[in-house]
């Protein structure tokens, strides 16, 4: 993999400071480093709970990338509850986590690979002298091959982990939809015909539960 241009347009910038700025340059580096990689930016404020890229191999879900901050620490973040949630979900299955230098990749909840790129120093990033280890890292999450189903046990497992994917998604929405919106009203037909006392957490979970199995 090549990521002189990747790192010229980090580059440019640098003085912006936000992580969606860098999103583009994250997308086509990502997408270069194989036929058929679509990685697509999620909206902000829609599907909660997913992270900021969805990646798909010739129109089949990959994986997920979550960017931060350029200079963020990575460490930092991964004690934090928005990573626990997605690495104990269908999310942490293949998983890199982002600061657009440094990079670690996940695989079924466990970190696999660490490596960074380079390092900001006076408006300037001066690249790593290995490269070939971040290569190999975003080679493993697009070779990734999703584990096979075999017994009842891994079946119980992964649909668990997409519970908890939903549930938070649904939690999520229901705090900013307002009280017309579609989740809401669903919320208000099991209130009145089924459980008078039911909040957001148990409906998130009832519906999470319905829509998995």
């Amino acid at each position: 993999m090549e990521f002189n241009y990747y790192l010229k347009e980090l580059e440019k910038n640098l003085e912006k400071g936000s992580e969606r700025t860098h999103y583009p340059a994250l997308k086509n580096m990502i997408e270069s480093a194989m036929l058929g990689i679509n990685a697509n930016i999620e909206e902000t404020g829609n599907q909660a709970g997913i992270p900021d890229f969805t990646v798909r191999k010739n129109n089949n879900l990959l994986g997920y990338i979550e960017a931060k901050k350029i200079g963020e620490s990575l460490e930092k973040v991964s004690s934090t509850d928005q990573l626990k949630r997605y690495l104990e979900s269908a999310v942490g299955e293949n998983f890199i986590l982002t600061n657009y230098l440094d990079f670690r990749w996940y695989k079924e909840g466990k970190l696999k690979l660490e490596t960074n790129l380079g390092k900001v120093k006076n408006q300037s990033i001066i690249p790593s002298e290995n490269l070939e280890k971040t290569a190999e890292l975003i080679e493993s999450f697009l070779e990734y091959q999703e584990k096979v189903i075999s017994n009842y046990n891994d079946l119980a497992e992964q649909m668990a982990a997409q519970t908890k994917v939903i549930r938070y998604s649904l939690s999520e929405a229901l705090k900013i939809e307002n009280e017309t919106g579609e989740l809401t009203s669903l919320k208000q037909v099991f209130q009145e015909l089924l459980l008078p006392d039911l909040d957001n957490n148990r409906f998130a979970d009832m519906y999470a539960q319905t829509i998995t199995y």
